[in-house]
């Protein structure tokens, strides 16, 4: 048995300056919410000091588990890394740029812990100005993606949520592979039937260094290259678990 309630898996990419604040925050957050919680941290293969951070952060603390890319594998390539190095029973996964507050996590284990969904997703709340722009173009790809797919979600897109390793490993599995799978993952729960409870959470400015989306009009046109085969593989194939 796992001595750890929940594995919060980050996929990590040029993040030096933001994962010693990620982790004491989650620390401090799960410990006093009295939740036992390994922190699985992805280097995804960066350019700048994030693996020998987290390397150290390793070292100074036995929560702390270190997966290192040699290659470059996208965001869905981390999340495998890291479910594989995760030990807990229930998984969840969070951006290292702390946009998604560690504050938060909490509030989603206990509601999956306790009424038992099979998946709870964090739904952004844009919290500032600064964030509005991006927020409101998530907003419309999320209704195009609510059209296409035959859901009625308030925020799909989110990657902050949390659920049971096996749910995630499922989640994880697509028959294509696609050029942004992040923004899928909740389709294919709901695709195979899975049950989402989304919940309101705050949506922060990037705490330090920069996005690897310089232009989010830009990266949501590309994103419409993965549509097609989407559509087929979540709408027109979708299965319904008995």
């Amino acid at each position: 048995m796992s001595a750890f309630d929940l594995s919060v898996v980050v996929a990590c990419f040029n993040e030096e300056a933001n994962l010693e604040n990620l982790v004491q925050r989650s620390h401090e957050t799960m410990s006093m919410s009295g939740i036992a919680t390994q922190s699985v941290l992805v280097d995804d293969c960066s350019r700048d000091r994030t693996r020998s951070i987290i390397e150290d952060l390793g070292r100074r603390h036995a929560f702390v588990t270190g997966v290192f890319h040699e290659k470059n594998q996208g965001i869905a390539g981390g999340w495998r890394s890291g479910l594989a190095a995760s030990t807990a029973p229930a998984i969840a996964i969070m951006d290292a740029d702390l946009q998604y507050a560690p504050e938060d996590l909490p509030r989603l284990y206990r509601i999956w812990q306790r009424e038992k969904p099979d998946v709870v997703q964090g739904w952004r709340i844009a919290h500032n100005f600064k964030a509005t722009y991006r927020y409101l173009l998530s907003l419309g790809f999320s209704f195009l993606l609510n059209k296409l797919f035959g859901t009625n979600l308030k925020d799909i897109k989110s990657g902050f949520l949390c659920t049971s390793r096996e749910i995630f490993k499922d989640m994880l599995e697509t028959r294509h592979a696609y050029v942004f799978p992040q923004h899928f993952i909740v389709i294919n729960a709901a695709a195979k039937g899975y049950s989402i409870r989304q919940e309101p959470v705050l949506f922060w400015n990037r705490e330090a260094g920069e996005s690897f989306i310089t232009s989010p009009f830009r990266f949501g046109l590309r994103s419409l290259v993965d549509l097609p085969r989407a559509f087929v593989e979540f709408r027109l194939n979708r299965k319904r678990r008995t």
